[in-house]
């Protein structure tokens, strides 16, 4: 029984990988999640995952912010991922990855802030830390997110000629390193810090 990596992508990021492979699982803005857990499990078959990175934009709002008597924008309030977003509503559909990770196994969330808390401790409002806890406890794997913004190059390449831009062409994105802080939430509900997390996705 192999371990093996798949990636899946959200389409309101890119349209493809900047190194697509033939494994790669791209997801639309209408894509339900039941299809997403279809399609992952229909690829792994017997195997096991490895590495399971999905990439998508995370869901920012206003949040108060005493320290400066002013709401400024935060995370921590799910994700844009498929059709149903991956959100405090929707997070026991990974339920169907329950037992589909290998020992070691690890969840990759590249996405803007999911694991950022600005609940300011009342409630789950934009609390990215426990859904990604949750995220972990139905997923039965180690979920590795950051509480900061994510770069990446949208894959959009501009073609010159003596320093004009003559027209574009699309690379693929790339998500270079992990920006900010970045944790690892493991199944049993504990929480640490992945001090050298490498790429965010590769």
């Amino acid at each position: 029984m192999a371990s093996i990596e798949l990636r899946v992508l959200d389409t309101r990021i890119g349209a493809r990988f900047k190194e697509p492979r033939p494994s790669d699982i791209i997801v639309g803005s209408v894509t339900p999640l039941s299809t997403l857990m279809t399609q992952i499990t229909g690829a792994l078959g017997s195997d096991r995952l490895g590495r399971l990175s999905v990439c998508c934009h995370g869901y920012e709002s206003g949040v108060a912010d005493p320290r400066v008597a002013m709401s400024r924008p935060g995370g921590g309030f799910g994700l844009q991922l498929g059709g149903d977003d991956l959100t405090w509503g929707t997070v026991s559909a990974f339920s169907s990855l329950s037992g589909k990770f290998a020992n070691g196994g690890m969840f990759d969330i590249y996405a803007c802030a999911a694991a950022e808390d600005t609940s300011d401790g009342n409630g789950f409002t934009g609390n990215g830390r426990l859904l990604m806890r949750e995220l972990a406890g139905y997923s039965g794997a180690t979920v590795r997110a950051s509480d900061s913004i994510q770069n990446y190059t949208a894959g959009v390449v501009a073609t010159t000629f003596l320093g004009i831009q003559v027209g574009t062409h699309y690379s693929g994105v790339d998500f270079g390193e992990w920006e900010g802080n970045v944790w690892l939430f493991t199944p049993d509900g504990a929480r640490s810090r992945d001090t050298a997390p490498g790429r965010g996705v590769h």
